[in-house]
């Protein structure tokens, strides 16, 4: 197999993980959402580690559900998640995934509540 054969093969197989991955991670968020009745979205904290921490927030940014943690296809989060609960430092990436219709100035009223206004480097 040639060397751009082998590129564009890999190239595949990392879109249909994402693909897998973002599918995951919305299944888990309707799970969150439909336990979670006064939810009008889900925090989504992905680490840098793969794993990830959502939570459901209400309308006035307090937790609607209990902050579950995942990591896609293995049995439990990494062992540094284990040890530190996975510790700010190792944020890749958080956001708010919206599920119900709230004006722009509650869901920055939210966002600063929950994520706070620094951005994650």
């Amino acid at each position: 197999m040639s060397l751009k054969r082998k590129m564009q093969r890999q190239k595949s197989d990392n879109k249909e993980d994402q693909q897998l991955t973002m599918k995951n991670e919305l299944a888990m968020i309707a799970g969150i959402m439909e336990g979670s009745p006064d939810a009008v979205g889900v925090v989504v904290v992905r680490m840098e580690c793969g794993c990830r921490k959502m939570a459901a927030v209400d309308d006035k940014g307090e937790p609607a559900s209990k902050v579950i943690m995942y990591r896609d296809k293995a049995e439990s989060i990494c062992e540094r998640c284990k040890e530190d609960n996975g510790a700010f430092v190792r944020v890749k990436e958080q956001f708010i995934h919206w599920e119900k219709e709230v004006d722009d100035a509650t869901k920055a009223m939210i966002h600063a509540k929950v994520i706070g206004s620094q951005p994650v480097h």
